[in-house]
């Protein structure tokens, strides 16, 4: 069997009309090819023969388990085939299902009553009254090389037409199982995308926030040198003013405690102006206070 693709549609109609074709003064047998019939199955309620935006079914049914659910993305597979056509231990779109199998083979079935519709049948009853047959009339046609060549294709070629057509079936079920696939794997694509986008606008908000912490802490930074700046005036204004107008007034204190020979008249006295001008001397060099 060879098989044959024209592209001119006159060529094509006139060698299905001919049913013959010559190669090498060599006449041929053309018969039509018509390739198996491709199944739609609605991806929504998997049903046959429809897509998914003719679908008038609201809810959603799983190809694995077969559940009708109102959202697929919230439902949770049991990942247990059951096919919702035959009630098999397979996915509901698998093409090998025998309910798929049967609907394809009624719809190739179809097809080929189109393409070949039944020829006109014509009353003959009047033509073939008068005529009386006699094989001894027609001398046998000598069977010529094309249809010996003919016969030896066909009894050759038949044969493997069944496990074409198998093979072919196993294509269409491959097919159709990378198709799911590909279907998942833009789920999982979608969800990874969601993923990265979700993380984009975590990090920006992060982003945001260390910036108002590093402006925060630049602010405090300023407060903190100005309450330096401020702490140091004012510990100079002690240091340099305040402690020896002290010492000066508790010197002052310490001749007043005396009497005109030098001796001390309040000797507690004495020791408390001594023992507080011995502070302020250790607070100037940085001592801490007894």
């Amino acid at each position: 069997m060879v098989k044959l693709e024209l592209t001119c549609p006159n060529v094509r109609d006139k060698l299905l009309n001919d049913r013959r074709i010559l190669i090498n003064h060599i006449s041929y047998v053309v018969a039509e090819f018509l390739a198996p019939a491709h199944v739609l199955i609605c991806s929504k309620c998997m049903a046959l023969g429809h897509f998914q935006k003719q679908c008038s079914q609201t809810k959603e049914t799983c190809r694995t388990c077969s559940e009708v659910v109102d959202n697929m993305k919230n439902h949770i597979c049991s990942k247990i085939e059951k096919c919702t056509h035959c009630q098999s231990n397979h996915k509901s779109s698998s093409l090998k299902c025998p309910v798929v199998k049967a609907y394809r083979t009624e719809l190739t079935r179809k097809l080929l009553h189109l393409n070949n519709p039944p020829a006109a049948t014509v009353d003959i009853n009047n033509i073939m009254q008068n005529y009386m047959y006699k094989s001894s009339n027609f001398t046998p046609p000598p069977v010529s090389y094309a249809s010996a060549l003919n016969s030896t294709i066909n009894s050759t070629i038949n044969p493997m037409i069944n496990p074409m057509m198998k093979k072919l079936d196993e294509l269409m079920n491959t097919m159709s199982d990378m198709k799911n696939q590909l279907a998942s794997f833009e789920v999982k694509q979608n969800t990874i995308e969601q993923f990265i986008i979700a993380k984009q606008e975590g990090d920006d908000l992060i982003k945001q926030n260390l910036d108002a912490l590093a402006k925060n802490q630049f602010d405090m930074k300023k407060e903190v040198t100005h309450y330096g700046l401020s702490i140091d005036r004012h510990e100079n204004l002690f240091m340099k003013l305040s402690i020896p107008i002290f010492q000066d007034v508790f010197t002052f204190i310490s001749s007043l405690n005396q009497d005109k020979k030098g001796n001390t008249l309040d000797t507690v006295l004495k020791s408390k102006i001594e023992r507080y001008l011995m502070q302020m001397k250790n607070v100037q060099v940085g001592k801490k206070l007894e």
